[in-house]
């Protein structure tokens, strides 16, 4: 039998007999449907939701998105884009560097470091986009991503997809007894 659960704290869910699922959990007050799509957000016997997909691919062209766009995208996936844009601006930066050098001999080269120079700005905005939406979400964003940190996030996403949300009433009766002689 499949047991319908809030993706939140894997309450029960009642389901009428016309499908007619229960629109917000009457343990933690969670809503079913995703407040922007109205798709339902349930989950069955115990596993837990995935709220946001992870992309497949991950390229820099994604930084062209809107705010609002970007926020729809899974923290795993911010990092990768950051650590895209931050490279991307690096580059640019250190190309920069060289056309300034150069344009300073060469005057015809001044425009070529105007124009690098207007998407060093370009990369260095769409990092704090990506900054931002980290600090909004969860109170920081990282100094610098490395292979570590995302094999150890990855990491962490599996562990916690796996952890499944199921009580086991031998083990809930037990402690209750457990409980009682200690009082």
């Amino acid at each position: 039998m499949v047991i319908v659960n809030c993706p939140y704290c894997a309450t029960p869910i009642q389901v009428d007999k016309n499908g007619v699922v229960q629109e917000i959990c009457e343990f933690c007050g969670g809503h079913m449907r995703e407040k922007q799509t109205g798709v339902l957000q349930l989950c069955q016997n115990g596993e837990r939701f995935e709220f946001t997909k992870m992309q497949s691919h991950i390229f820099l062209e994604h930084i062209n998105q809107s705010v609002e766009e970007l926020k729809q995208y899974h923290t795993y996936d911010l990092y990768l884009l950051l650590k895209e844009v931050r490279e991307a601006r690096s580059q640019t930066y250190y190309g920069l560097q060289l056309l300034n050098k150069a344009s300073k001999e060469e005057h015809t080269l001044q425009a070529t470091a105007d124009e690098t120079g207007g998407e060093y700005e370009y990369y260095t905005r769409k990092a704090w986009v990506i900054e931002n939406i980290l600090l909004e979400r969860q109170g920081f964003f990282p100094e610098k991503i490395t292979a570590r940190v995302l094999e150890y996030m990855g990491e962490q996403i599996r562990k916690s997809k796996k952890k499944s949300m199921r009580i086991s009433k031998g083990q809930r009766q037990h402690r209750s007894l457990r409980n009682l002689y200690t009082i």
